[in-house]
């Protein structure tokens, strides 16, 4: 009998540790590590040039208000950044200071359970600009030279992302940002199949795909200047509520 009562209390503390350290896991699981990777949209450039509150810091907040947030870093997004720069800084475990300590890329994308992505706008101007098109509509075997070759690029991107990262990945669309500067007709349909592709290619890589053209094209002063293609705060905190929006659906 006594015996019986020592295991007894010997399955009682099991299951007792068991029972915390379950609770401890899943509270754990509940907290968001957020990296936000990119571009100069990932990373908040204003329309003057400025690094300031992006999607990505009202994203942040988000969680922190709602008590889920557990860390969140942009910096490894990059101003001017291509497909082939982000592949290049995976491929060679970039670091970067994170809170005083020094953060392989690799790691991040590893540790992150929640992540966005902005990427691919600079490869098409710069592949537009390659081909001379840049002022002029392009022939629709350019285009669809260029269409393809970002679908290689952005397939490429996130089938690399997806070999560390293993949570939650959300891929922001992208909007006709020169509708002052540029005659609409050269961006505005490459825009559309460009977005077409990365809704696509996400499904492949089990991302969810944010649409914001809709979003951006509402309301002008979300672009306010005319010789930049930058959003405004408002317009950040725009396609930050498209995210969350869909967030919220998922």
């Amino acid at each position: 009998m006594k015996r019986w009562y020592q295991h007894k209390s010997l399955w009682i503390l099991l299951f007792t540790v068991l029972s915390i350290f379950v609770i401890y896991n899943v509270n754990a699981d509940h907290k968001i590590t957020y990296l936000a990777l990119g571009d100069s949209l990932a990373l908040g450039q204003n329309a003057y040039g400025a690094i300031d509150y992006g999607y990505s810091d009202y994203l942040a907040n988000y969680f922190e208000k709602n008590n889920m947030l557990g860390s969140y870093s942009k910096s490894f997004a990059q101003s001017g950044y291509r497909t082939t720069d982000l592949l290049n800084d995976i491929e060679k475990g970039k670091e970067m200071m994170i809170d005083g300590k020094k953060v392989n890329i690799k790691r991040a994308l590893r540790e992150s359970n929640f992540l966005t992505l902005s990427i691919g706008a600079n490869d098409f101007f710069e592949l537009l600009n390659q081909k001379g098109s840049m002022l002029s509509l392009p022939t629709e075997e350019v285009a669809t030279e260029i269409l393809n070759e970002i679908d290689r690029r952005i397939d490429r991107t996130l089938k690399e992302i997806r070999k560390y990262a293993k949570g939650e990945i959300y891929v922001i669309g992208y909007y006709n940002p020169l509708p002052r500067t540029i005659k609409n007709e050269i961006v505005a349909p490459a825009m559309e199949k460009m977005n077409m592709m990365y809704q696509k290619i996400s499904e492949k890589y089990h991302c969810t795909y944010v649409a914001i053209d809709d979003v951006m094209a509402r309301n002008m002063d979300y672009l306010p200047n005319p010789n930049d293609i930058h959003p405004s705060s408002k317009g950040y905190e725009q396609i930050a509520m498209a995210i969350i929006k869909q967030l919220n659906e998922n």
